[in-house]
C-alpha cells in the first residue's frame, strides 16, 4: 500500500535540490572556515601528535570509497553539507593537510581539531602523554 507521503517525497526532494542549486548559484559566500572539535574535525588530528584520531574503521564506512579520513563520523560532516550548500565544495579539507592548494585556502578549510577544549582534561592527548 502506497501512502500519500511516499508519493510526495520524490517531489519534495526535487524541489529542495532545485532550491539548493539556485541558492548556491546566487550565493555571495566566497569561503567557509570552520573552527571546532571532533564533531567537525575533517582530519586535522591526522597531522598532530595525538592519540585522538578517526583515521581507522568504522570511521568513514559511508564516506567516498569507504575511507576513514580522520572525520569522527561514518561519512560526511555537517560542515561538509553546509559548504556544499553554500556552493563552495563538497567536503571541507583539514587545514593541516600538506596537499592543500591555494584555492582550498581561498575557498575554505576546517581548523577543527578533535579533543580540544578549555578544560585541560579534554585538550590534546599526545603520544608522549603531555
Amino acid at each position: 500500500m502506497v501512502t500519500k507521503i511516499s508519493l510526495h517525497l520524490p517531489l519534495a526532494i526535487v524541489i529542495l535540490l532545485s532550491l539548493q542549486h539556485s541558492y548556491a548559484r546566487e550565493s555571495k559566500v566566497s569561503a567557509v572556515f570552520v573552527f571546532g572539535d571532533s564533531t567537525v574535525d575533517p582530519g586535522n588530528n591526522n597531522y598532530l601528535p595525538t592519540i585522538a584520531r578517526g583515521n581507522y574503521p568504522p570511521y568513514g564506512k559511508d564516506f567516498h570509497d569507504h575511507v576513514a579520513t580522520g572525520r569522527f563520523s561514518n561519512g560526511r560532516l555537517v560542515t561538509d553539507f553546509i559548504g556544499e550548500f553554500m556552493g563552495m565544495k563538497e567536503n571541507l579539507p583539514p587545514y593541516l593537510d600538506p596537499n592543500l592548494t591555494i584555492v582550498d585556502l581561498m575557498t575554505g578549510v576546517s581548523f577543527a581539531s578533535s579533543a580540544n577544549g578549555y578544560d585541560a582534561f579534554t585538550c590534546h592527548f599526545t603520544v608522549d602523554g603531555h
